[in-house]
């Protein structure tokens, strides 16, 4: 079950300076876009690599990579070789599952089907609980495809009563496309969950809503609209594509609403739609003892890329758009995060048993954060007690108009930090434009390196808070973090 100990912690501090007439609070919060991406090669874990390829390097073994690009090329429904069946919400189970004589269950309709086939979902509602297991596992070359008819909309409804839409377990080589999840209100509920020894898995195409808990402001209620949730140390969740689907109006308490967690490795994220989900968009989260093997219980290797993340707002907690908390080898690039709570965290939430396993080598490029209201990026542990966050680079954002009351960027328990290139900047407020409360021996070898900082008030009456000490112009922060940070102007 996914449960969260915390989601965030609202960490004020009010009234850290006055500046003409202005109070400040800062808010501990969150995140950040453009072109170069960077990876990692297996030989220098935790380096980077400089590619200079338009698209990322997909985390995926290289079968897996070629689907994914037919994925996105779009000619991923040509690859099917097998028999076409059919479900419909007026079929007969008794019947041969023909396009003139559908099943009627999905139940029914799962036990036919071999590498290389297709199930067609005709439109309607179905009121079944999908389960997946590795009898409908396909092959490399032989996917098993489970879709909508060609201009149908079949809707997967859990009648408001809990329950796990989709459920695949141990499953291989699976797409599932062009269905409609909706109406599952329960406990631990879920539109499509993937269960430990599942790979090789697309969901591409589907539409998520309406998947929630009751009373979601009481902790550790909790719903997800996808969750990976790594719970098992031999059985790894790994090469998951999560593509080109559309995620709304859920309320999923303290959990998120894509969700990658504890023994995940190979997960991409990609081109998903994200909006009104109660809490934080995205999450990729380890550490939480959730898998018995402390050095598999993080997720490796994630690719998060051109999402659009919009109006996640938690009603108390500081709910960020795109969350890393206890993962290793991250790509955030190229989303779009706008009017959540935070926009993209880098954080910590659990102290793991080895610092090796804490939260590191991140990269965050080439994201546009809007409007977001708390925060736009943090990184770091939010208490000294818990883990680091280390080895992140944050280049080329543009980071516009965010916690406009309380701070831009945001640095707690982290070291070898790298913002370069970056955006921080908010016409009006009064934010700080960094805030980092904590001293030198919690906030190791941080750079500024050529970015654009402005609040909104003129460069000898701003606020910078940094290792403790607050600034009240950027020639005097400037000295202190170096010349080489930037330029303050609007």
């Amino acid at each position: 079950m996914r449960k969260r100990k915390k989601i965030h912690s609202k960490l004020v501090v009010a009234g850290i300076v006055c500046l003409a007439g202005a109070v400040f609070h800062i808010v501990d919060t969150g995140r950040i876009f453009q072109k170069q991406t960077i990876i990692w090669s297996e030989e220098q874990k935790g380096s980077y690599v400089q590619a200079a390829e338009k698209a990322p390097v997909y985390f995926a073994d290289q079968t897996f990579k070629k689907r994914i690009q037919q994925e996105i090329d779009g000619v991923a429904n040509k690859q099917k070789s097998g028999k076409a069946y059919y479900v419909s919400p007026k079929g007969n189970d008794n019947a041969k599952g023909s396009k003139k004589k559908p099943f009627r269950t999905f139940k029914r309709a799962c036990k036919s089907l071999k590498p290389g086939d297709t199930l067609y979902v005709r439109g309607g509602i179905y009121t079944e609980n999908i389960r997946l297991g590795k009898k409908q596992s396909g092959t490399k070359k032989k996917y098993v495809t489970i879709c909508n008819y060609p201009g149908e909309e079949p809707v997967i409804s859990g009648k408001k009563k809990k329950a796990e839409l989709m459920k695949i377990t141990g499953a291989s080589y699976l797409r599932i496309s062009g269905l409609e999840f909706q109406d599952a209100k329960g406990q631990d509920s879920c539109g499509i969950k993937i269960a430990p020894g599942s790979h090789h898995i697309v969901i591409s195409g589907n539409k998520i809503h309406q998947i929630s808990v009751p009373d979601p402001k009481k902790e550790d209620h909790c719903a997800n609209g996808i969750l990976l949730f790594g719970e098992k140390a031999k059985k790894e969740i790994h090469n998951i594509l999560i593509y080109n689907n559309n995620l709304y109006d859920c309320q999923t308490g303290w959990a998120e609403c894509i969700s990658v967690a504890a023994n995940c490795r190979n997960i991409n994220v990609i081109s998903n739609r994200i909006k009104n989900t109660g809490n934080i968009g995205i999450d990729v989260t380890g550490n939480y003892g959730y898998c018995s093997d402390p050095a598999k219980d993080f997720p490796r290797k994630c690719l998060i890329y051109q999402n659009r993340v919009e109006q996640c707002v938690s009603p108390y907690a500081t709910s960020y758009g795109i969350y890393v908390d206890g993962a290793k080898e991250v790509q955030i690039l190229k989303n779009q995060v706008r009017k959540c709570s935070g926009g993209i965290e880098i954080g910590a939430e659990e102290k793991p048993p080895k610092e090796e396993y804490s939260t590191s080598d991140i990269l965050v490029q080439d994201n546009r954060i809007v409007d977001n209201i708390e925060n736009g990026i943090t990184v770091g542990g939010y208490q000294k007690n818990l883990g680091w966050v280390k080895n992140v680079r944050i280049l080329n954002n543009r980071c516009k108009n965010n916690g406009k009351d309380n701070a831009i960027l945001t640095l707690a328990k982290c070291k070898n930090i790298t913002l370069k290139q970056n955006t921080f900047q908010n016409t009006s407020g009064d934010a700080a434009v960094v805030y980092a409360e904590f001293p030198e021996k919690y906030t190791k070898n941080i750079q500024f390196q050529n970015n654009k900082y402005y609040n909104g008030h003129s460069k000898n009456k701003t606020l910078f808070v940094y290792r403790g000490k607050t600034y009240t112009s950027f020639s005097k922060w400037k000295k202190v973090v170096g010349k080489q940070a930037g330029v303050y102007q609007k």
